[in-house]
């Protein structure tokens, strides 16, 4: 990862004297730009030539929409800022209007501005025809050609990583659909209606990914489709749903036409195989008209409820007591580059939810504290614990934050003091948001980075992949770093698995084109680490990396 640099920022930014020489040398828009957003110098050498063309005028118009930035900028987030818009008011001469120099263009400059802006469009539209290369190779590699579902593949690598990660759900639910007859209802009824029926089953099964989160829906063969569910409890009431949804549209099409599911729950530790395994011999006793089989026994793993009282309140009480009183704690899992290096520790926050009982991961209880209200609470706890441990060891590490607390001004204020009060901790401080934030809402990521960085900590996308290439203006954001999900790389190595490499090392040449470097989450196997350090990933982690965690740091006490 790149080292912290907001130090240096604030460096030149405070010096205005030399800011505003380099300015008026004509580097102005190119130094700014790059220091502003924390790009790579190199990254913005269109812009050095064009600073080198238009001169002084460059570097005032430059330093006036830098100022008109600062001024922008919430007063305390900085010591040097109000300075440093003073500063760059005197350098522009006082023109600033909302960013922009009202000082005209001379008209003997006027088509070097219009020949670098053209250059500044075609470099935007080019990388809007590589985000959708990209995101046609993902629908190629991880897709059915006529369903859009997951492909099986990419299901089975998805299912794969559900079950192999300890920060997934305790208990999961999976179905196994089939279509009776795809042969003979290809014969009565013709191949496009066949696959009016396949598209029937599929639009049922996609309304369940599009509401929840991390589920993700498949087509294992021709008539063959999977539903993975990352909560317990639902398979079955799931399966019922599925088949009284399409009972009508298949009808329609032939009435011979039958759409039979089998559903298991998912409370134990088991493989990807074993998982199809229990849901295929559900599968067959659905249809050779038996009664369902019984629920898949608990063996290792205790039920989230045992023990516990019933009740989002109840649940909203054991959480908040457990932060009030400290029942919390960060673990630790080394994030290295190629050569071994550690990077930071990756840091996912557990919670003890009965006195004396384990530390529970985020998997069992952060749906709760999203129902209650709670994570902005929970995010800004795992805050606190990660500046004192780094303070404490001088270790950087990384925490992930919810979308529910990202969207609270209060949180981003609270975060925000944190930073400045602890302000050499905070330089060795990654905070991760999620990827559907980006997508969904830019501008508030890029709001965050606007308030986090310039006081020392660093960003970036967690469990990215799936929508990566459609995030408006990647390189706007004010981000560090791009976590690809572990569900992209798992299995990378893999003989079939060429589609799905290539839309991944275009995804690397995607993010890194923005100055951005790419981390691989949760790798397992030692053969796809070795093919993604070939496809140029800055840094991993995952079992592959290490057999077990890094020691947790000694207790540390937060308010």
């Amino acid at each position: 990862m790149p080292a912290p640099r907001p130090a240096a920022r604030r460096a030149l930014l405070s010096n205005v004297p030399w800011a505003t020489l380099l300015a008026c040398s004509g580097l102005a828009a190119w130094a700014l730009w790059a220091i502003w957003v924390d790009r790579p110098l190199w990254a913005a050498l269109p812009v050095a030539g064009a600073g080198a063309i238009l001169g002084a005028w460059v570097g005032r118009r430059a330093m006036a929409q830098a100022a008109a930035r600062l001024v922008q900028a919430p007063s305390g987030a900085d010591p040097a800022t109000d300075d440093v818009a003073a500063h760059a008011r005197d350098a522009a001469g006082g023109a600033i209007d909302a960013g922009l120099d009202t000082a005209p263009l001379p008209p003997e400059l006027q088509p070097l501005a219009d020949g670098i802006q053209a250059l500044v469009a075609r470099q935007q539209a080019l990388y809007t025809v590589q985000a959708e290369q990209l995101e046609a190779l993902r629908r190629q590699a991880h897709s059915d050609p006529l369903t859009g579902l997951a492909n099986r593949r990419h299901f089975m690598a998805m299912l794969d990583a559900l079950l192999g990660s300890g920060e997934t759900p305790a208990e999961a639910g999976l179905l196994l659909l089939r279509l009776r007859d795809l042969q003979g209802l290809n014969r009565r009824v013709g191949h496009a209606a066949a696959d009016r029926a396949l598209l029937a089953v599929a639009e049922s099964l996609q309304a369940y990914p599009d509401r929840i989160s991390r589920c993700v829906a498949g087509r294992l063969n021709g008539a063959d489709f999977a539903l993975l569910l990352p909560v317990g409890g639902m398979a079955r009431e799931t399966s019922t749903a599925l088949i009284q949804a399409v009972r009508l549209p298949l009808l329609a099409i032939d009435p011979q036409a039958r759409l039979f599911a089998g559903a298991v729950e998912l409370d134990r530790p088991m493989t990807a195989q074993q998982a199809l395994a229990l849901a295929d011999a559900a599968l067959a006793r659905a249809e050779a008209g038996l009664n369902p089989p019984p629920s898949v026994p608990t063996a290792d793993l205790p039920p989230l409820d045992a023990g516990l009282p019933q009740g989002e309140s109840s649940w909203q009480r054991r959480i908040s007591r457990a932060l009030a009183q400290g029942r919390v704690a960060l673990a630790a899992y080394p994030v290295r580059t190629p050569d071994g290096r550690q990077l930071h520790l990756d840091c996912p926050l557990r919670v003890q939810l009965q006195a004396g009982g384990p530390m529970e991961p985020a998997s069992r209880w952060l749906s709760l504290a999203t129902r209650s209200r709670l994570c902005a609470e929970v995010d800004e706890k795992a805050v606190a614990l990660a500046l004192a441990a780094i303070a404490q060891d001088g270790q950087a590490r990384c925490i992930n934050v919810a979308a529910q607390s990202v969207g609270s001004a209060e949180f981003v204020a609270a975060v925000a003091r944190r930073l400045e009060q602890a302000p050499e901790a905070a330089c060795r401080l990654w905070i991760d948001l999620p990827e559907a934030l980006a997508l969904e809402r830019p501008l508030l990521v890029r709001e965050v980075s606007r308030r986090w960085r310039p006081l020392g900590a660093m960003l970036g996308l967690e469990h990215a992949g799936e929508g990566l290439a459609r995030i408006p203006r990647l390189i706007d954001l004010g981000l560090d770093c791009v976590r690809i999900d572990s569900r992209f790389v798992h299995g990378i190595s893999a003989d079939g698995a060429a589609d799905a490499r290539r839309h991944l090392q275009g995804l690397v040449r995607l993010v890194q084109a923005v100055g951005l470097q790419v981390t691989a989450e949760g790798v397992r196997h030692a053969g796809d680490l070795d093919v993604l350090w070939r496809l140029g990933f800055d840094a991993a982690t995952g079992p592959a990396l290490v057999a077990e965690p890094a020691p947790a740091p000694a207790p540390v006490t937060v308010s």
